[in-house]
C-alpha cells in the first residue's frame, strides 16, 4: 500500500514537473517572440523617425531657398495649388526654357513617389485645412492631428489590413513657411499639419511568421528535452528513494545487535508464511530457541560479553539453518526459526543440529571458553491455527525443554 502511494506520489510529482517545464518553456519562448516583435517595432519607429527627419530637413532647405526651380518637361508639371496661394509657379528663361517652382510640399510628394517605387515607403503630408485635397487626413491621421494640440509626441500604429507601419509627427510653422502661406494666417511655431511616414510590413510579417515557426520548433524541442531530462531524473530519484525506503524497511525490521530480523520483521515473515501455508497446503514448522542461563552470563561477565554471546549464537543458528529458513530475534536471548515446507519431524532434526553446534562451540573471550547451551521448542502449524496459538505452542515446547533440564529439543 505504501509502495503504491509512493509510486502514485512520484507520478504526480513527475507530471507537475513536466507541466511546469512545458509552461516555463512556452512562457520563455513567448517572451522571446514578444521581445523580438517589440524590437522590430522599435526598429520601425527609428526608421520612420529617420525618414521624417530627412524629409523635414529637405523641406526646410527648400523653404529657406524659397523653393527650387526645375525645367518643365513631361512628368514635371507646375504645382496648380501654388496659384491658390498667389504664387507664380512658372517662369521663362532668356534662352526660352520654362521653369516651374518646386515648393517644399510638392518636393516631398515627389520624393515620396520615388521612395514608394523603390522601397514601398511613402510620405504623406496632411493638414486639417489642406490646400491640396490629396493632403486630406484619413480618420486615424485626423485624430492624431487633433491630439497634437495637446502633445507633439510622435504617434504610430499598424494597419494590419494593409500590412503597413504608420508613423506621424507634427509639422510646425517656421519663418520660411510664412510667405507662401499668408492666406492661412499661420503663426511661427503653430502646428500647421503633419507628415505620415508609411513603411510596408509584408516582408517583416513574413519574417515574424518564420520566427514564430522557428520558436515553436525550438520550444517544442526544448520542452521535449526538458521532459526527457525530468523523466530521467525522476526515474533515478524514484530508484534512489525506493532504495532508501527499502533500506529503511530493512533497518526497521533488522536487529541491530545480531543482524537478524527483529521481532517486528520476524512476525511479519511468520504472518506471510502462515498465509502461504494455508493457501498451498504445505507444512510449516517453528522452532523457539532460548539461550540457557544467559542472565548469569550478563551478571558474571557483563553486558558487553552478553552482547557478544548473542552475536556468536546468531551466527551459529544462521549457519546451521537452511537457505530457505527464516531466523529472527524476538527479544533478549529468545530467537525464532521459521521453517517453510517443513513438518515437525524434519524441524526437530534441524533444531537438534543447531543445539549440537551451539554446545560444541562456546564463546571464547581472551582465549577462555564461555559455555553455551540452548533450549528449543519445536511445533508444526495445524489446520485453522492462528499465529498467536502457534507461537504459544512453540513457547510452551521451549519451556518444556527448560523444565526437562535445558540443552535439549522438545517437540510439542
Amino acid at each position: 500500500m505504501e509502495t503504491a502511494q509512493h509510486q502514485m506520489g512520484m507520478r504526480r510529482f513527475t507530471i507537475q514537473l513536466v507541466v511546469a517545464a512545458i509552461v516555463f518553456t512556452a512562457l520563455t519562448f513567448t517572451a522571446i517572440y514578444a521581445r523580438s516583435r517589440a524590437l522590430l517595432y522599435e526598429s520601425l519607429r527609428d526608421q520612420a523617425a529617420n525618414h521624417f527627419d530627412l524629409i523635414v530637413t529637405a523641406r526646410a532647405w527648400n523653404a529657406h531657398q524659397n523653393g527650387v526651380w526645375v525645367v518643365m518637361r513631361d512628368g514635371v508639371e507646375p504645382n496648380p495649388y501654388l496659384d491658390d496661394l498667389g504664387v507664380d509657379a512658372v517662369i521663362e528663361t532668356t534662352d526660352g526654357r520654362q521653369l516651374t517652382l518646386r515648393n517644399p510640399a510638392i518636393m516631398a510628394d515627389e520624393i515620396s513617389q520615388l521612395l514608394k517605387t523603390r522601397r514601398g515607403i511613402t510620405y504623406h503630408l496632411v493638414a486639417l485645412e489642406p490646400v491640396n485635397p490629396y493632403n486630406t487626413p484619413d480618420e486615424w491621421e485626423r485624430d492624431v492631428l487633433l491630439g497634437f494640440d495637446d502633445s507633439d509626441e510622435p504617434q504610430w500604429t499598424i494597419d494590419h489590413q494593409e500590412q503597413m507601419f504608420r508613423y506621424m509627427r507634427p509639422l510646425k510653422v517656421e519663418g520660411a513657411c510664412v510667405p507662401c502661406h499668408q492666406a492661412q494666417s499661420y503663426e511661427i511655431g503653430q502646428v500647421a499639419g503633419a507628415t505620415t511616414v508609411e513603411i510596408p510590413m509584408a516582408s517583416l510579417n513574413d519574417r515574424l511568421r518564420g520566427n514564430v515557426v522557428t520558436l515553436v520548433i525550438l520550444g517544442t524541442l526544448s520542452a521535449m528535452a526538458a521532459t526527457g531530462s525530468i523523466l530521467l531524473m525522476t526515474r533515478r530519484l524514484n530508484a534512489q528513494v525506493s532504495d532508501a525506503r527499502n533500506r529503511l524497511v530493512d533497518v526497521a525490521r533488522t536487529d541491530e545487535l545480531t543482524g537478524l530480523l527483529n521481532r517486528r520483521g520476524t512476525l511479519a515473515r511468520l504472518e506471510t508464511e502462515v498465509a502461504r501455508s494455508a493457501r498451498t497446503g504445505t507444512p510449516l514448522a517453528l522452532a523457539m530457541l532460548d539461550l540457557d542461563h544467559f542472565k548469569n552470563v550478563n551478571d558474571t561477565f557483563g553486558h558487553s560479553v552478553g552482547d557478544e554471546m548473542l552475536r556468536h549464537f546468531a551466527r551459529l543458528v544462521d549457519d546451521e539453518s537452511r537457505s530457505y529458513d527464516i531466523v529472527g530475534r524476538l527479544g533478549g536471548e529468545e530467537f525464532l526459526l521459521i521453517a517453510p515446507e517443513t513438518d515437525l519431524e524434519e524441524a526437530a532434526i534441524v533444531a537438534e543440529r543447531i543445539r549440537t553446534r551451539v554446545a560444541a562451540e562456546p564463546l571464547r573471550m581472551n582465549g577462555e571458553p564461555i559455555p553455551m547451551t540452548v533450549s528449543i521448542g519445536v511445533t508444526e502449524l495445524t489446520d485453522g491455527e492462528d499465529i498467536d496459538a502457534l507461537l504459544l505452542r512453540a513457547d510452551a515446547a521451549m519451556y518444556a525443554a527448560k523444565d526437562a533440564g535445558r540443552d535439549q529439543v522438545v517437540a510439542g
